[in-house]
């Protein structure tokens, strides 16, 4: 597919081009955490099928689908590469909340550092509801969006991820990355692809889930539950088995190209 850009902001719903800025990229994550839902159901639909470029266009751009970190931030760098912006595609490992320990996969986060007038930002659109809403520098300071700061702090050896909501006194860490992050290739996310779909000990083969911001809040669905939160709090459906493919299907957005 060529022109990955023009297909990528007309999937996201963005009328015109934007200067790779901060201010521009904070646009593109905007909208793109509007339409493009954090969902595993290629883990159960599509569980043989090798990560390739091409298969994520066609699911993103052309099917209308969502996708995981290996899926979603890859997406995104194609369009900032395209656009000249000096952006990385590293992996990272999740912090186990649960446990209070790294998690049992090592490596297997995919997202974005991109480098803007000689300063470093994340840039992640693939951790589902805990996804920074904004870019947010490496150099320590605080970003806000709405209820939700964000920062990134460092030791020796690594890079950490925070986030703290509106009433919680300590932050919460989602991931650590190498301070000397390296870019990684298709053939890595192919191996990170297979271990999210068939290690025994992924959350993400276990149960479907289809996750994404909305203007106020967010939408959460499981075969079990339809979790909506907006402005008015968080109210839960419980769900009949079969209702999930049907409202499944509300978070699709198939492109005409």
């Amino acid at each position: 597919m060529n022109n990955i850009s023009q297909v990528f902001y007309r999937r996201i719903g963005l009328e015109k081009e934007v200067s790779w800025t901060p201010a521009g990229i904070n646009q593109v994550i905007a909208y793109s955490q509007l339409t493009l839902p954090f969902d595993n159901l290629s883990v159960f639909n599509a569980p043989d099928v090798t990560l390739t470029k091409a298969y994520i266009e066609q699911k993103i751009l052309v099917k209308g689908q969502g996708g995981l970190c290996y899926e979603l931030n890859t997406l995104f760098h194609r369009v900032m590469q395209e656009n000249e912006a000096a952006a990385s595609l590293i992996s990272a490992t999740i912090y186990d909340s649960a446990s209070n320990d790294w998690f049992y996969l090592p490596e297997t986060h995919v997202l974005n550092i991109v480098n803007i007038e000689g300063n470093d930002y994340l840039v992640d659109i693939g951790f589902g509801l805990k996804s920074p809403r904004v870019i947010v520098p490496l150099d320590g300071h605080i970003v806000i969006f709405q209820d939700t700061q964000y920062q990134v702090t460092r030791d020796a050896d690594f890079y950490y991820f925070n986030f703290k909501q509106a009433g919680e006194r300590d932050w919460n860490i989602g991931y650590r990355f190498a301070i000397n992050y390296k870019n990684v290739s298709i053939g890595e996310l192919e191996r990170n692809r297979k271990i999210i779909t068939f290690d025994s000990l992924s959350p993400f083969n276990k149960n479907p889930l289809i996750a994404i911001f909305t203007a106020d809040g967010s939408k959460l669905l499981t075969p079990s539950s339809y979790i909506i939160t907006d402005a008015a709090g968080k109210t839960k459906y419980p769900l009949a088995p079969q209702a999930f493919k049907q409202l499944a299907r509300e978070f699709t957005f198939p492109l005409l190209v």
